[in-house]
């Protein structure tokens, strides 16, 4: 089974996609103003463009990985409160009440 990336792990990455967006935004404002320096407007604009995009792209994975990340830790937390109540449940005797059956549409009883 492959490694399923914790809830820091995830975070983690979310952060490094947040650095590189803007570091991609600060070459691309520093190379497209160097370009635009030498007098060539429409590469300098085209540079722009695509650091622009590369950034929002980074930017926008790293909106993607945060929301996994928040999921992941909600549903931990459920989890870890569903086996409290089921070992509470089984600590006092209570019996499990009998779940419909999906596949014949009425209840087993």
């Amino acid at each position: 089974m492959e490694h399923i990336p914790s809830v820091k792990e995830l975070r983690s990455a979310a952060r490094a996609c947040t650095v590189m967006a803007y570091a991609a935004g600060l070459a691309g404002v520093a190379a497209g103003t160097l370009v635009l320096r030498d007098g060539d407007l429409a590469f300098a604009i085209i540079l722009w463009v695509i650091t622009f995009a590369v950034g929002a792209a980074l930017m926008g994975v790293a909106v993607v990985v945060r929301a996994v990340a928040a999921l992941t830790a909600e549903l931990r937390s459920m989890s870890s409160d569903v086996r409290v109540l089921v070992a509470d449940r089984a600590r006092d005797g209570l019996r499990t009440p009998p779940r419909d059956d999906p596949w014949s549409g009425h209840p087993p009883y």
